[in-house]
């Protein structure tokens, strides 16, 4: 008796050419930056050091730090709701 498996594709649909990329502001004094660590070990040590660096070179109005807590899932929509309205400017980290 022969056995059938199903092989699932893997793999993701590229982003639609309709996305855009958001407005940049002209310069960052006063501006609310937002860390966003992607869940890997490091992640977060990787933004802590690259808010020191940035820190250094520009008077942010406030910074708001988040984890999103698992690299393998997307990020939950009320963190990127809540970040969206909150921070004028994001970075992302992939920790390891």
């Amino acid at each position: 008796m022969t056995t059938k498996i199903k092989v699932l594709n893997p793999t993701v649909k590229p982003i639609s050419e309709a996305g855009f990329l958001a407005k940049r502001p002209s310069n960052l004094k006063g501006k609310k930056l937002g860390l966003l660590a992607n869940g890997k070990e490091n992640s977060e040590e990787l933004l802590s050091s690259i808010s020191e660096v940035l820190s250094d070179h520009f008077e942010f109005g406030s910074i708001i730090k988040r984890n999103k807590g698992n690299a393998s899932r997307p990020c939950p929509d009320n963190l990127v709701e809540e970040m969206a309205e909150e921070c004028d400017v994001i970075i992302t980290s992939n920790g390891d």
